[in-house]
């Protein structure tokens, strides 16, 4: 025969035991994380790629910038207008 107390927590799990109404809660929980989790995930993804493609940009504009390249790019427009 067995007394009250003598199993262990988490144990009883039976449908109107109180772990079991917690663990459906955890589990109800984990769920609805699941979709605000592949989102971050995606925006993550989404940030890195944008700091790639600006990265690019901005070292583009460096050297199209440089003294030495805007007067090579300035004196080939200067040839190409008959200036």
């Amino acid at each position: 025969m067995a007394t009250q107390g003598t199993g262990h927590a988490g144990d009883d799990r039976t449908p109107g035991s109180p772990a079991a109404g917690w663990e459906h809660r955890l589990q109800t929980l984990e769920a609805r994380m699941e979709h605000p989790e592949r989102a971050l995930e995606g925006l993550q993804d989404a940030v890195h790629r944008q700091t790639l493609l600006e990265d690019e940009n901005v070292g583009d504009l460096r050297r199209r910038t440089e003294p030495g390249q805007t007067a090579r790019d300035l004196s080939q427009d200067a040839r190409q207008r008959g200036l």
